[in-house]
């Protein structure tokens, strides 16, 4: 503009004016101006401009270019160059922060040292890092490079951007040596998207050794040797090291405390990484109580919006759940979920996550059927945006298969024999996620095959779990606890007995009388107590205890403890007729059938022998199994199917009054007109 002496009034008014051209060129289009860009900066407007507003810059410079040329003063403007300037501005832009006001940040996800998962950008934006954001001049190869690493990590693709990052380390190292700041920050980004890719030990191998050397050569107070510590933390857990990794977490909270100038940002990620590896070692109620009090002061600092918030919060999310409260876990996720869709987008991997979550303790809470339609989908959408083993599929595709467990146990054997193979490939035998993926192949193989099958399987993983884990770890607890109920099943309760009493006082020392995996074993054992030791065990198809997403799941759901669920039907509401056959021992699928069985049944008062001063009302278990064909034979009646029939019958009732109701008000129009 000033070459060409164009003023920004003469642009102002040019754009209120219906230039044309005098001499037969095109005039660009003046009118845009007012309601695009140049507008907006001169009213210092906090409109986002760059990548997307290209086409606005460039009819903008073709408007001054003709206004100088008015002037008698042309200029010749570089469009690629500025094209080039002008996408680059945005990635340069720090993130805002909006401490006071209840806005939604501006992240930096264009920039490549930052926003992967919270943590480099919370450490970039309270840290003095530009220099590791832009290159020298005259590293066009190296800063396209960066940037590329950016833009895949955008689109979600860690393999490309993994690539990327080799090459950008390589081409940094031959330019600035192994020791300069830049090359040490493509490290960074070449460790991250390595375990992004799913090669976790890798990612902790590289993460390992990039923390020495840049503590050697940079100091321990530099930015890029604090993310190193949270990163070394990080990738420990994903190898399922818990307990090591919640010492790193705690070294790195206080030699973060123990400054004089203490971050407050990455101080919360290391106190919030403690709560989490505390919750994954095992004792997850101190981590939903701690999560629960750092949530509001994360959400403060960083923005409600902003990835390690959105991290933060699934975690709390997911700890409520695994400490007992399932239908809190699947309020605060469903809420969480929306707001990742809208801050993140819908196919990033921290939204997809928080949704794999949800399914599974939508599922846990008793809905499987609408858990499986959001496994399925999450599964689908996995696979086109990160390939079909990254771990993140691996996830939906197991609350996909616990879902089909009680319809399908052949197809959720297929998919849980993929689960286990990709899990050993990615993190090993022995790794904490690998093992609850063998524990749920072998839940399905066991309702297949028959409990026999797996009590040999469930000791084994059991004795695995503990030398990984520990022996009174939750996870160890859950896998001895399918060994009794395959025992029970296979074996007779004389041989689970001993076996259960233990895990039972485990479960309670470690989890507490309230938690529903100690209140499952606690019934278990009644069960077992009571059962007479000369029959055999009727549970011929047992509900094993189940895990999803990554091996963080608990007990598994009401629903997915039965198997053969027929639906009732309500064909008609005739009136109460005959008795329905029972044919087969097979009960009726009517309701109305049911209730007729009901009202034909004989119900007498009675006495039990040897306590004939008590005396008790309702049908012989012989007529009952006759008329109904439930239980397990015609001498007991079982209370659940009591209180089952009385339900169908209230239904039936209710049914059959509504539709008496509508006939009487047809009749009364009819009579009426």
């Amino acid at each position: 503009m000033r070459d060409g002496g164009v003023t920004k009034k003469q642009l102002l008014d040019a754009a209120g004016q219906d230039l044309r051209a005098t001499d037969g060129a095109t005039v660009p289009d003046f009118t845009s101006i007012r309601r695009a860009t140049l507008y907006a900066r001169l009213k210092d407007s906090d409109d986002r401009v760059g990548n997307g507003n290209w086409d606005d810059i460039g009819n903008l410079l073709r408007c001054i270019a003709h206004l100088a040329a008015r002037n008698g003063r042309p200029v010749q403007v570089d469009h690629r160059d500025w094209q080039e300037r002008w996408q680059r501005l945005e990635d340069l832009r720090p993130p805002r922060r909006h401490r006071d006001r209840e806005l939604t940040p501006v992240l930096a996800s264009d920039n490549w040292m930052g926003d992967w998962d919270g943590a480099a950008d919370a450490v970039f934006a309270h840290c003095s890092a530009r220099e590791f954001t832009v290159w020298p001049p005259g590293q066009t190869r190296l800063d396209s490079l960066s940037q590329a690493v950016a833009r895949l990590g955008a689109a979600h693709e860690p393999e490309l951007a993994r690539d990327a990052a080799r090459r950008l380390v390589h081409g940094a190292t031959t330019q600035f040596g192994q020791t300069s700041p830049q090359t040490l920050a493509a490290r960074h980004a070449f460790a991250f998207w390595t375990g992004q890719a799913g090669r976790v030990p890798e990612a902790l191998r590289l993460t390992t050794r990039l923390r020495a050397a840049c503590q050697e050569h940079l100091g321990a107070d530099h930015a890029l040797s604090r993310l190193a510590c949270l990163r070394e933390a990080w990738w420990t857990g994903a190898m399922g090291h818990w307990h090591e990794a919640n010492r790193l977490y705690i070294e790195a909270a206080r030699f973060e405390a123990s400054r004089p100038d203490r971050d407050q940002a990455i101080w919360l990620l290391a106190r919030w990484g403690m709560a989490r590896t505390s919750g994954r070692s095992g004792n997850w109620i101190h981590a939903y109580a701690e999560l629960d009090e750092l949530l509001p002061v994360v959400s403060d600092t960083f923005g409600p919006d902003h990835p390690a918030a959105l991290d933060a919060s699934y975690a709390h999310g997911w700890s409520a759940g695994r400490a007992g409260h399932l239908e809190e876990a699947c309020g605060l996720l469903d809420e969480l979920a929306d707001r990742a869709d809208t801050a993140l987008g819908p196919g990033h991997p921290t939204s997809l996550r928080i949704r794999i979550a949800l399914a599974w303790w939508t599922m846990r809470s008793g809905s499987p059927a609408q858990a499986l339609l959001m496994a399925t989908a999450l599964r689908e959408r996995c696979e086109s945006l990160l390939g079909p083993d990254h771990p993140l599929g691996v996830n939906a595709t197991e609350v996909e298969a616990l879902c089909r467990f009680e319809e399908d146990q052949e197809a959720s054997l297929v998919l849980f024999a993929g689960i286990l193979r990709r899990r050993q490939e990615h993190y090993g035998p022995e790794h904490p996620y690998t093992l609850a993926a063998a524990s749920n192949h072998a839940a399905v193989l066991g309702g297949v095959e028959g409990p026999a099958a797996v009590v040999e399987v469930f000791a084994d993983l059991a004795e695995q779990s503990a030398r990984v884990l520990g022996s009174e770890h939750p996870e160890t607890l859950r896998a001895r606890m399918n060994q009794v109920i395959a025992t029970f099943a296979a074996q007779g309760a004389k041989a689970a007995r001993p076996l259960c009493r233990s895990v039972v006082g485990s479960l309670q020392k470690t989890l507490g009388m309230g938690h529903p995996d100690h209140i499952r074993a606690w019934n278990l054992l009644n069960d077992i107590e009571a059962h007479d030791e000369r029959s055999p065990s009727k549970l011929t198809q047992p509900g094993y205890i189940t895990h999803a997403g990554g091996g963080e799941g608990g007990g598994a759901s009401d629903r997915a403890l039965k198997c053969n669920i027929t639906p009732l039907g309500w064909p008609s509401s005739a009136a109460v007729g005959p008795a329905p056959d029972v044919q087969d021992g097979r009960p009726p699928e009517d309701g109305f059938a049911i209730l007729r069985a009901v009202v034909s049944m004989p119900v007498s008062t009675w006495s039990y022998r040897d306590e004939e001063d008590v005396r008790h009302l309702g049908p012989m278990a012989q007529d009952w199994y006759a008329a109904l064909g439930l239980g397990a034979d015609d001498r007991t009646i079982h209370p659940i199917d009591v209180n089952g029939v009385s339900v169908v019958a209230v239904q039936a009732l209710y049914r059959m009054v509504r539709d008496l109701q509508d006939e009487v008000g047809e009749l009364r129009r009819r009579l009426g007109d």
